[in-house]
């Protein structure tokens, strides 16, 4: 039976063996499908412990459940993140004629295994620090780490450090404005919020004119601007 569509029970048993052996295969030909079978395996004790209540486990039971689900979470993340190092580095698109005329040496994914599972394995192995506090998270809460868990810790991580880089990109701007810079574009904006985008349709002659010097003193204050 193909790791894939491998049954719960089945993973569970292969994963428990896995377990008790010590050691992690190391080849990525073995790991890949291996962490499907681990997949399988977390899956199952995922809704086992759902049903803990229906199925009216012991608490001695419920606990032997959740750590047996753990364990199998924490070593799916292991494997995961041995994929991740062995995998070979993505290869730059052919994007010149040159490149599709002559080729590139192509960098082949294992069996299974495409760009985008590829990718997460890889993200995984480089933050080991949020695969332990995910693990130390759910061994806190009495859940199961998960692939996912990690993975959305490290988009928020990585979307947080992108926001604070903004923002001190931001402070670092108004920081060095002087007060006189702030005050002209102060000017500027009141300018903006004051002036109607489009003149009267009746403009007065004498009207007309008044706009046209007050413009023109505008334009030769804007000079500065036009390079």
């Amino acid at each position: 039976m193909e790791a894939q569509t491998m049954k719960g029970e089945e993973a569970v048993e292969i994963f428990k063996l896995v377990k008790t052996t010590g050691n992690l295969p190391q080849k990525l030909d073995d790991l890949v499908p291996l962490s499907f079978i681990g997949q399988a395996a977390v899956s199952f004790y995922r809704q086992k412990i759902k049903l803990m209540d229906q199925l009216k486990m012991t608490e001695a039971q419920r606990k032997a459940t959740l750590r047996d689900g753990q364990d199998a979470g924490e070593m799916l993340l292991d494997i995961e993140t041995r994929i991740g190092e062995l995998l070979p580095e993505p290869e730059r698109p052919l994007s010149s004629r040159r490149d599709k005329v002559t080729g590139k040496i192509k960098k082949e994914l294992p069996e299974n295994i495409d760009f985008r599972r590829a990718h997460k394995a890889r993200e995984i192995f480089k933050h080991p620090e949020i695969v332990e506090r995910v693990k130390a998270q759910a061994r806190e809460n009495e859940d199961i780490p998960t692939r996912t868990a990690v993975i959305n810790e490290i988009r928020y991580q990585k979307e947080k450090e992108r926001r604070e880089e903004v923002e001190k990109g931001n402070k670092s701007s108004r920081a060095v404005m002087s007060i006189e810079e702030k005050l002209y574009i102060s000017a500027l904006e009141k300018c903006i919020s004051i002036l109607p985008i489009h003149p009267p349709k009746n403009f007065s002659d004498a009207g007309f004119k008044q706009a046209i010097a007050l413009i023109r003193i505008i334009q030769k204050r804007m000079e500065v601007f036009n390079g």
